[in-house]
């Protein structure tokens, strides 16, 4: 119920979109100039990493949604 209630809030999805983008200009940033680059590497998988774990918790949401309408 709390993980339902967390995704459905619109202004939490605009602020991680927001810190998301800002960690990725940052990581192709560091990468660009060659220093850190195991960082930049590392802040880059960590969002794509929290970004695919939010997708499966959505797919499960909706499917939970679907099942409970059905």
């Amino acid at each position: 119920m709390m993980i339902t209630m967390a995704l459905a809030d619109p202004r939490g999805w605009v602020f991680y979109y927001l810190i998301s983008f800002v960690a990725l200009l940052w990581s192709g940033f560091i990468y660009q100039q060659g220093v850190m680059l195991w960082v930049a590497a590392f802040l880059a998988i960590i969002v794509f990493g929290f970004s695919v774990i939010l997708l499966v918790l959505v797919l499960i949401e909706m499917r939970q949604k679907k099942v409970e309408t059905d």
